[in-house]
């Protein structure tokens, strides 16, 4: 890209399309280089923490690895204290998340670790960034949808964008010499690049059928759970349910129940509780039964894994993309906002080296590379599962492997907390494979 888009001209401006958490933080970042940065959204955004119609998913729980929760904090230092003011709790994955899987409870950690971020409401979480993201450089334009990109005579650079008002019925023109694409899965961006000339990028997509029923419930009186989190996990490839508690504000849980391949929960009351008790535990369904129901119940069935791959196209200079936009994924895995985080941090470090457009989507893409590969592996093992890949011989000793190390953490606390820390993205997941590791998965093996 230009060189003096990236250095810290005081007159650049650049223009987010999309308010969400993903949006929000690439603003944030984007702050630190550009005189201006204005927030395209097509919603109104509430005064206070609520569900927008701009993010469907709000209603579903949503979880902040504890990666994601130091970059947020790294960000906006002491946003973890407004948010607990407000209500969020902070959790220690390793001691107060109880998680079901290969058929038995994950053993507790004896002591505190580091694998610590909070549990709260997508609006909550959401509302609190958006709190922190007013500044004299960050500008919000609400109700506003985007029709279309603006180019240079030579359509070799994007020079802003076109958008409607809901109050206007004609487009006005908005300059920039930085546009960025966070409007998630429902992107217009590889139908604007084509309208310019440009090759949109391929996609590749893998879809487990996965259903969501999410309702919230007080619980019963004088009832203090040692988790804060419960997760009975799905079993491939024939355990297609699931079951989610998280303790959040205003001393709510929200409580979800999930199926894949098409065995969706139902909606109703009975039905949601007899979907909670056919789980493969019968703990879910106990500690929800003299709860206290407070409706609606949430359906949602966006779940499919997309991946668009900017970083093998040819593209403007001063367009890029990232988020749901680049990189949605199954909700099922918690990665979600977790993966944002670290896309603001990319863009941070690109912005630093004033490379082209076309580097960032090789530096997102590397990025988005183990996130992508955990939710299609897993999800792949559902043979209900469209576009999933099927395991060489490789493969299937991958996930043998895999399973042994899980059916281990039912009984070694070091060996969940090890598990926790790979699934924060605190260490890679080649710790799997050292030989210490090894020795005591496959010792187990042996017994």
């Amino acid at each position: 890209m230009r060189e003096e888009v990236m250095s810290e001209n005081k007159d650049k401006q650049a223009i987010v399309i999309g308010g969400s958490i993903a949006g929000l933080l690439a603003a944030r970042v984007l702050a630190d280089r550009f005189s201006t940065v204005t927030i395209i959204e097509r919603d109104h955004f509430p005064e206070s923490p609520q569900l927008r119609k701009g993010v469907p998913q709000s209603a579903q729980p949503h979880v902040l690895f504890a990666r994601g929760y130091r970059i947020l904090e790294e960000l906006f230092p002491g946003i973890d204290k407004e948010l607990q003011a407000s209500g969020a709790l902070p959790i220690d994955w390793a001691q107060e998340f109880h998680q079901f899987s290969h058929g038995g409870w994950n053993a507790i950690a004896p002591s505190s670790s580091n694998i610590v971020s909070l549990t709260c409401s997508r609006p909550l979480l959401e509302w609190a960034i958006r709190q922190r993201s007013h500044n004299p450089k960050v500008r919000f334009l609400s109700g506003c949808r985007v029709a279309g990109l603006l180019f240079n005579p030579s359509k070799t650079e994007i020079s802003g964008v076109s958008l409607r008002s809901r109050n206007s019925a004609d487009p006005v023109t908005l300059p920039a010499d930085l546009v960025v694409d966070a409007s998630g899965r429902s992107s217009l961006a590889p139908h604007w690049l084509k309208g310019l000339g440009f090759t949109p990028p391929p996609e590749t997509i893998v879809n487990p059928f996965l259903g969501y029923a999410t309702r919230r419930y007080r619980p019963p009186q004088g009832f203090q759970p040692e988790w804060k989190v419960m997760l009975i996990n799905q079993s491939p490839p024939d355990g297609a349910r699931l079951g989610y508690i998280a303790q959040i504000e205003n001393n709510e849980w929200i409580v979800t129940l999930g199926g894949y391949g098409h065995d969706f929960p139902p909606l109703d009351d009975q039905g949601f509780l007899a979907f909670a008790r056919s789980l493969p535990s019968p703990v879910f369904y106990q500690t929800i039964k003299d709860a206290y129901p407070l409706p609606p119940i949430y359906a949602h069935r966006a779940t499919t894994n997309r991946l668009r791959h900017y970083e093998q196209v040819k593209l403007p200079q001063g367009f890029i993309a990232l988020g749901d936009a680049v990189c949605a994924l199954c909700p099922v895995y918690g990665q979600g906002m977790t993966v944002s985080a670290v896309s603001a941090i990319v863009l941070r470090d690109w912005l630093k080296r004033s490379s082209s457009t076309l580097d960032f989507q090789k530096d997102l893409a590397k990025s988005n590379a183990l996130p992508w590969a955990i939710a299609t592996t897993q999800d792949s093992r559902f043979p209900t599962t469209a576009g999933r890949s099927k395991p060489n011989l490789l493969g299937e000793l991958m996930h043998k492997y895999t399973d042994r190390v899980l059916q281990l953490t039912n009984e070694d606390p070091q060996m969940y907390t090890l598990i926790m820390e790979i699934g924060h993205q605190l260490k890679s997941p080649a710790t799997l494979y050292h030989p210490k590791v090894m020795l005591q998965v496959l010792g187990r093996g042996q017994r």
